[in-house]
């Protein structure tokens, strides 16, 4: 009976090993099974970004995650428009002074106040002058001769006219207008004052002389300016001079008058730079309509400088060094080269290409600093984050008792894609 117990419980116990030997395997195939298998298809030759000297390659992702846009070289007629600030002054060729040609005494002066207007001919002041009384004495004493000697002999008749003449002549000379000639010709009878008529038309800037005071022959009575015109000097910086002409129309706004614009011509360009600001300055002569510009007035200036046809890019295509400009190309959809290029003016949001790029040709227009500094890294970075496609090796153990046990195998980096797969 004990016999038979001893022969049954070990039947029991080998039955037990066995499914559990078989079990244990059935698992473990399973779970090696189970297992995802690693995709190596991102660790062939081909990569996201490469680079080799001047021309990098980017797939479709690389240039969707960078931003690259692109554009076409076309000629195209642009226009410069350079802005810039500036201030009225008086026009100094419309600036003069009104003297008196006889010396005597203001009694009278008609106009009184600084920035009133004084016309062409008007009366300015009445000046009690012997020279004037005197001269007129001698116009009436001629016309007398005329008179009585017109039946004397031809030699006298002549001489008389001439001497009528001469002293018309010296009051023509102090300025008298003929109108009052002719009426010392009708009344015969000398004035005590001499009225001084403005030759020139203007706003006054300065009174100069008060009632009273005794003058002499040059003498100043009033400074004029003719406000009818300003000039306009305007700054313009050394990198744009070169477009600056005589003649270029000017568009001037001022914040006093908004919404009104007003234009001048461009009539002197200094021909000295200012050190301090690198500006030249550029007189612009303008039109005062109503007299509504003032002198000392600040006022903005535009002046646009055509061009003309030339092959542009767009301005974000330059990467700029600072000792040279360089375009990536396309030559083809995921291929860019560097190009050097020599640049124009810059106006419209577009550059002047003068070599190094022909009509025609697409470049980067963004993301013109990123493939740049692929070509900088080169394939090194192009591989970044691939771990190099094998894992890391570490050392060999150090020897036992002086002998080494043998090779071992490399042990897998953490995280590496590659970890698990030793076995296989």
């Amino acid at each position: 009976m004990i016999e038979k117990l001893q022969t049954k419980k070990k039947m029991i116990i080998g039955v037990t090993a066995g499914v559990l030997v078989f079990g244990g395997g059935g698992y473990y195939y399973a779970a090696q099974h189970a297992k995802p298998t690693v995709d190596h298809t991102g660790h062939q030759t081909t990569t996201p970004v490469m680079a080799m000297g001047d021309t990098v390659t980017l797939d479709a992702k690389a240039r969707q995650l960078s931003g690259v846009q692109t554009a076409q070289a076309v000629v195209k007629d642009i226009m410069k428009e350079i802005k810039t600030t500036g201030k009225l002054a008086m026009n100094e060729s419309g600036r003069t002074y009104l003297t008196s040609r006889v010396e005597g005494r203001v009694d009278e002066l008609y106009v009184t106040a600084d920035g009133e207007y004084i016309a062409p001919g008007q009366a300015i002041a009445a000046v009690y002058s012997p020279t004037y009384i005197a001269t007129q004495e001698e116009y009436l004493l001629t016309l007398e001769n005329v008179q009585k000697l017109q039946n004397a002999g031809k030699d006298v008749v002549q001489i008389n006219n001439r001497l009528r003449e001469a002293a018309k002549r010296k009051l023509q000379l102090l300025n008298v207008p003929d109108s009052e000639i002719a009426h010392l010709e009708h009344t015969r009878t000398p004035k005590d004052h001499m009225i001084i008529y403005a030759q020139f038309g203007g706003t006054v800037l300065e009174k100069q002389v008060l009632p009273g005071a005794f003058i002499m022959p040059g003498d100043k009575l009033y400074s004029l300016s003719d406000l009818s015109t300003l000039w306009l000097y305007i700054d313009i910086y050394e990198k744009d001079i070169a477009g600056i002409k005589l003649g270029q129309r000017v568009v001037v706004n001022s914040g006093a008058y908004p919404g009104e614009t007003f234009s001048g011509q461009v009539t002197f360009i200094n021909p000295v730079l200012d050190d301090a600001t690198r500006t030249v300055k550029v007189r612009v002569a303008m039109d005062n309509p109503g007299g509504i510009l003032k002198p000392n007035m600040f006022v903005n200036a535009n002046v646009q400088l055509p061009l003309g046809d030339s092959v542009v890019i767009p301005e974000s295509s330059i990467l700029d060094s600072g000792s040279r400009k360089i375009v990536f190309v396309a030559q083809s959809e995921d291929t860019f080269v560097k190009r050097d290029v020599v640049t124009g003016q810059y106006a419209d949001g577009y550059v002047q290409i003068f070599s190094g790029l022909q009509a025609g040709e697409t470049v980067v227009t963004a993301a013109t600093f990123l493939i740049d500094s692929q070509t900088k890294l080169g394939s090194f970075g192009s591989h970044a984050g691939h771990g190099g496609g094998a894992a890391k090796e570490t050392s060999a153990p150090a020897p036992v008792n002086g002998t080494n046990s043998g090779p071992a195998a490399p042990a897998p980096v953490a995280g590496s894609e590659h970890s698990g797969h030793g076995g296989q």
